[in-house]
């Protein structure tokens, strides 16, 4: 590639954190290369989609997307490449190569360094099963926001039945702490307050190196600076109490962790292979809020699920309902090749999961309305993340909601603040999220 020549890729995201992490780490080495982005694909050199492949929607958004880059590149006139990364290529290698001719080049989800190959030779570089992390993929730093993903892991050890991410992205595998934390000093120096901690199963973080989750936990918190760490994706089987201990003195901990249960009925979580009960369920959930009273705890749950009775669901309803359940998310069963539920009779009507869902969400949202009125009055920090110069306002979240799947809180200004931490008071609650105002307080420490 000719140094005097700057070439451009389009870039198309999908899927989780996870993979947007993958993605800025793959757009970090083109980088490099000295590759720059750009909005149009009809104008780029090379097409780029960041594959999802977890379930069947997410399979049929990729697709669409690479069908979509396709037709572009036919249409152009202008030699341009379609390159194709992520889990989709990963799993479905051949396949992709084989009915859509337009790609040009592929990446699994352990070659990132590859991609400068692919720029200007066909190639497929795919490990089955991925089996490395490689250090040099380090977090990249490509936009502008005060919260940053923080991957520690990849893989998983676990084997859900309905679960096709060990096929896709192999065993659990840790980052080295020393990695992790070169990566957290560089994203606080350039203005990060927010660490959310990301990988298959957080708590099991460094069992593979001879570390465990504190060593993580405690890495962090002996950060020095102002910020929160929000940690997702706690296996309900590896919550400990040791972890809810570090949480209930840690200062930077802010409040929030996300833990999947799937369900209550056992019946289902033994379908679902969990590794565990309704008992150890309601055990958890009673540790957490006798640890961590005012913690707010995220969930997920699948609904539909193969065998799923009408009891299995009411069960699930009534415990949404009495525990308060207000932030979670619901996903419909996908019937995915590969996994072992794919082989499971008694499976459900799309019509069937679509109404389960509807109801779930229905109870999870009015649990929502009731704790967002709650705060209404309530003084504490938010993160301001972005100033709308037409409605005067700026957006963010409070200690409560996470990025891109929680709730927001708007407060009118006149003009644009610095992203970071600001002290509001709740005047209002909104479809939204909340309504707030400013309150003109230096802030340091915690979430209020």
């Amino acid at each position: 590639m000719s140094d005097n020549v700057k070439k451009t890729v389009f870039f198309k995201g999908l899927g989780c954190p996870k993979n947007e992490v993958d993605g800025d780490v793959i757009l970090g080495y083109l980088k490099q290369r000295g590759i720059e982005m750009t909005e149009s694909a009809e104008d780029a050199d090379y097409l780029l989609v960041n594959t999802c492949a977890f379930i069947q929607s997410a399979k049929e958004e990729s697709i669409e997307e690479i069908l979509k880059l396709a037709a572009v590149k036919g249409s152009t006139g202008k030699k341009q490449r379609l390159l194709v990364s992520g889990c989709l290529s990963q799993r479905y290698p051949n396949e992709l190569l084989t009915q859509i001719g337009e790609i040009d080049g592929m990446i699994g989800i352990d070659e990132y360094d590859k991609i400068g190959t692919l720029l200007d030779t066909d190639s497929a570089y795919i490990t089955r099963p991925p089996s490395l992390y490689k250090e040099a993929h380090a977090v990249q730093i490509l936009r502008e926001r005060p919260f940053a993903y923080l991957k520690i892991a990849d893989g998983c050890d676990c084997r859900c039945s309905y679960c096709a991410i060990p096929m896709m992205r192999g065993d659990f595998r840790s980052r080295k702490l020393d990695a992790i934390s070169s990566d957290v000093d560089r994203l606080l120096e350039h203005g990060v307050v927010e660490f959310d901690l990301i990988a298959q199963d957080v708590a099991y973080y460094g069992l593979d190196l001879g570390k465990g989750p504190l060593d993580l936990l405690r890495m962090l918190e002996d950060k020095p600076g102002d910020f929160w760490v929000r940690p997702f994706y706690l296996h309900p089987k590896h919550m400990s109490d040791e972890i809810l201990d570090f949480f209930a003195s840690s200062k930077k901990y802010c409040g929030y962790l996300e833990s999947p249960i799937q369900h209550i009925s056992s019946s289902q979580l033994k379908r679902m292979n969990r590794g565990y009960d309704r008992d150890h369920v309601y055990d958890m959930v009673a540790r957490l809020r006798a640890k961590l009273p005012d913690t707010v705890w995220r969930t997920t749950f699948i609904v539909g699920f193969p065998g799923e009775t009408q009891k299995d669901f009411d069960e699930l309803c009534t415990f949404v309902a009495e525990q308060n359940i207000h932030r979670a998310g619901v996903f419909g069963y996908s019937h995915e090749e590969g996994t072992a539920s794919f082989r499971y009779k008694n499976v459900h009507t799309q019509a069937t999961i679509k109404s389960r869902q509807e109801e779930l969400t229905r109870i999870i949202n009015e649990n929502a309305d009731d704790y967002n009125s709650s705060l209404v009055g309530k003084q504490m920090k938010m993160i301001v993340e972005e100033f709308d110069s037409e409605a005067l306002e700026v957006t963010g979240r409070l200690f409560c909601d996470a990025p891109e799947i929680d709730f927001t809180i708007r407060v009118p200004c006149g003009k644009a603040q610095p992203l970071g931490f600001h002290q509001v008071r709740i005047v209002d609650t909104a479809s939204d999220g909340f309504v707030g105002e400013f309150v003109p307080i230096v802030v340091s420490g915690g979430r209020t």
